[in-house]
């Protein structure tokens, strides 16, 4: 059943989603356009729900967009498999702003960016770095 519901949602997602310069993405409250060069994927047997957008910046760096369910701890999960975590909440508009910077375990450097309503996130995640213009066009993007 929730492998249906999961299939169920990622269809009506696509659905709800339309090129117009990119591809507009309405899950959270405001719509989001993200660049033309993202492709979305779904993980049908993962425990959790999300939606993840591979996107490839103007250097063909890889960064991903993950729509997701906000019931997880995203901080203490990385404080548990990363060294040197630094974390930084703030609030923007209506959404709850966690930047985090990390190690992963090969010791390379981790960006994380989530922005997070009360029933859903969108996590910005690279393992390398991404260009500020994308950050800069989530926020200016988002009006709630």
């Amino acid at each position: 059943m929730k492998v249906f519901t999961i299939a169920l949602l990622f269809i009506a997602f696509n659905l709800s989603a339309k090129e117009e310069r990119g591809v507009v993405v309405k899950i959270l409250p405001d719509p989001l356009t993200l660049d033309s060069s993202c492709k979305a994927m779904a993980d049908l047997v993962a425990q959790d729900f999300s939606i993840l957008y591979a996107c490839k910046d103007s250097f063909q760096r890889m960064y991903f967009y993950n729509f997701r369910l906000n019931n997880i701890d995203l901080v203490a999960d990385f404080k548990k498999s990363s060294t040197d975590v630094v974390v930084n909440k703030s609030q923007f508009k209506s959404y709850t702003l966690y930047e985090l910077t990390a190690k992963n375990p090969d010791n390379k450097p981790i960006k994380f960016v989530s922005y997070c309503t009360k029933e859903l996130c969108l996590d910005l995640v690279s393992d390398n770095e991404y260009e500020k213009s994308v950050q800069d066009s989530i926020t200016s993007q988002l009006r709630g």
